[in-house]
């Protein structure tokens, strides 16, 4: 293995579909095996295209790949369609969670209400981009027993943020909340660690933004027992999707 004593690997966030080539599931699926990557949870995104077309396409792909992908949805919440789309998603595809980028889509809070109440209802994990409000998270982790999982520490891709990243430390202090590592370097995850513990961190790629290798590499210069790093590498993900 990568890493001495970790027997599974999970990146727990890749966007997969393509362009580039190296995102068509075949071609990842590979590359995780050359990698040691043992699973991925995989989302997409169309931009030119309605969201119910990512998620049946998400939905194909882990059925022809069932033992290396685990799907979830992507929704804009402002879509009136959105919560009966999940919904669907949940039941009819089969996926096991929800994306929802909230830079991308900024959301009123009674639109987020909706998302949150069937996520609930269907005790699936929320993945979320934040946008700028972060009291709307911590609100509605109030409100809903959902576990939510902020991407990217909080910061955005690269934006190496840090003042984003103490909001999300506050956040990820409620039990139900956790910080995704994907778009940063280490000190910041390493911050992130010594803020919180390994119980609250989980790893991500953000492929095809950044190689899945890379993502590891920084869980393995934490100054982490294997145990601990394991928390963090695919037992903490695996304790919310419920796998």
């Amino acid at each position: 293995m990568f890493i001495d004593g970790i027997k599974l690997i999970i990146d727990s966030h890749v966007h997969l579909g393509g362009p580039p080539k190296e995102a068509e599931p075949k071609t990842f699926a590979k590359l995780m095996k050359a990698s040691k990557i043992d699973k991925a949870i995989i989302f997409r995104y169309f931009y030119d295209k309605p969201t119910v077309f990512s998620n049946r396409y998400i939905s194909s792909v882990v059925k022809k790949f069932p033992t290396q992908y685990l799907g979830f949805a992507w929704v804009n919440p402002n879509e009136k369609t959105a919560p009966k789309e999940l919904e669907e998603s949940v039941t009819k595809w089969k996926l096991k969670g929800v994306k929802l980028h909230l830079e991308m889509h900024p959301t009123p809070l009674e639109k987020l209400r909706k998302i949150f109440n069937i996520a609930e209802k269907y005790s699936i994990p929320i993945c979320i981009h934040l946008g700028n409000d972060f009291n709307q998270i911590k609100l509605l982790s109030q409100e809903f027993d959902v576990k939510l999982i902020i991407a990217h520490l909080g910061t955005g891709v690269y934006c190496l943020d840090i003042n984003r990243l103490k909001k999300a430390i506050e956040l990820a202090k409620d039990k139900k909340i956790f910080l995704e590592t994907s778009g940063n370097t280490y000190p910041l995850v390493d911050y992130a660690l010594k803020a919180l513990n390994p119980t609250k961190l989980i790893m991500g790629s953000d492929f095809p933004h950044e190689h899945p290798l890379v993502s590891v590499k920084i869980i393995d210069l934490l100054n982490l027992s294997d145990q601990n790093k394991e928390l963090i590498l695919q037992k903490n993900i695996s304790k919310i999707i419920g796998e």
